[in-house]
């Protein structure tokens, strides 16, 4: 369960839709993270892998979008009008706010 005190929320508007994230920082590493919108991934499961592949990354714009951009890779993900550099800008909006 993520405590909802210490969470921000990011929102960015893709080409492929509303990409929302609700991130926990602790000591500058994303603790915690949940990302959801009207977007399309591909497998479905996709975001789910993102998501977790993103607990103790630290939380700034470079090694975000890296790390997004190796699990696109590793899972074969595809994602119409939505790139790596949208899901990092909508974690990033979350982290600034």
């Amino acid at each position: 369960m993520m405590d909802l005190s210490k969470t921000k929320q990011g929102i960015h508007k893709s080409r492929g839709g509303l990409i929302r994230s609700f991130v926990t920082m602790e000591n500058g590493i994303v603790k915690d993270i949940t990302i959801s919108g009207d977007f399309f991934l591909f497998p479905e499961e996709a975001i789910f892998k993102v998501s977790e592949r993103l607990k103790g990354v630290p939380a700034n714009r470079e090694d975000l979008r890296k790390n997004i951009e190796e699990t696109y890779k590793t899972e074969k993900i595809q994602s119409p009008g939505t790139s790596p550099a949208d899901f990092t800008e909508s974690i990033m909006k979350a982290l600034e706010g």
